[in-house]
């Protein structure tokens, strides 16, 4: 894949961080008691509209550019492997990512997530023969080492209850983010709304029987007010519309490792909402903000 050595491409991945760091403190909000004192959506529910409004808003585009559904099949015809394997990767990535929010902080979350640029880097060498040298190295290695104490510090100095199964989900989720990282570098070349389109509204469709299996062992939760609705939205139109987009550009320009290096910082902006509802971070999380930093700093240099 042609890596550019604009600046461009990194202006944007940090608006994606910015966006989904935020996006974890909405979830975190919403889907558990940590602001409000009661649950205002479940997971499962959350994380079902959250794709369909990022589907609906990518047919709204699709719409707008008069786009019909036979030229679609034909653009998206020679990825369909490649998209299905992306399609199972997102719905399990946003089910277990929004679910892990009920038992753990958004920033435990969003630590464990993004540790996956490892996986994602082990694949581009295994793999896509990507090189890897000393500075590349370095920058994952104290980008993995800042997550890990990120982590150390979320896990044993939060007190959250039922920790093993939050960790458990968003392992899960990372996992799930990793393989669809790669899945976007596979489809590069083909219209990014596209895409998304179809996979939102896919992954939308079944998202859809986990509601019911959720409601044989428990009450699905939904408190309509305006803090459900700005939640919804901003996590549908900004985090799983704008965002992927954003995000799928830059792997297109500087391939699936670099971009997905920048997860490594997405912890600062959730942790923020967790120093908002709890207490400011210890020295140990300054000092994997720090080796993070430096990570990621040394990555970009590295091209």
């Amino acid at each position: 894949m042609k890596k550019s050595k604009s600046s461009h491409p990194y202006l944007i991945l940090s608006l994606v961080i910015l966006i989904w760091g935020l996006n974890f403190i909405v979830g975190r909000c919403l889907l558990s008691t940590a602001v409000f004192g009661y649950v205002h959506i479940t997971g499962v529910l959350f994380a079902f509209l959250r794709y369909l409004t990022g589907a609906l808003t990518m047919i709204m585009i699709l719409t707008v550019r008069k786009r019909r559904f036979i030229e679609i099949y034909q653009e998206m015809r020679p990825y369909i492997k490649v998209i299905l394997v992306s399609i199972l990767a997102s719905s399990i990535f946003v089910l277990s990512s929004n679910q892990s929010q009920f038992y753990v902080s958004s920033g435990t979350t969003s630590i464990i997530i993004n540790l996956c640029p490892l996986l994602v880097l082990i694949y581009g060498i295994w793999f896509l023969e990507e090189k890897l040298t000393i500075k590349k190295t370095t920058g994952f290695v104290l980008g993995f080492l800042g997550g890990l104490l990120f982590l150390y510090n979320s896990i044993y100095g939060g007190g959250n209850f039922n920790v093993g199964t939050g960790v458990l989900l968003s392992m899960v989720a990372m996992a799930a983010w990793a393989g669809y990282t790669v899945t976007l570098y596979y489809l590069g070349g083909a219209d990014r709304v596209t895409v998304l389109g179809v996979q939102h509204t896919i992954s939308s469709l079944l998202i859809a029987p986990f509601l019911g299996i959720y409601m044989l062992s428990s009450p699905l939760v939904f408190v309509l007010d305006v803090w459900s609705v700005l939640g919804i939205l901003f996590s549908g139109v900004f985090s799983s519309a704008i965002g992927y987009i954003l995000y799928f550009k830059a792997i297109e320009t500087i391939g699936a490792p670099r971009a997905a290096s920048f997860l490594f910082l997405i912890p600062f902006v959730s942790l923020l909402g967790d120093v908002m509802l709890q207490e400011l971070p210890p020295p140990i999380a300054l000092i994997g903000g720090v080796a993070a930093i430096l990570g990621v700093a040394l990555i970009k240099k590295d091209s």
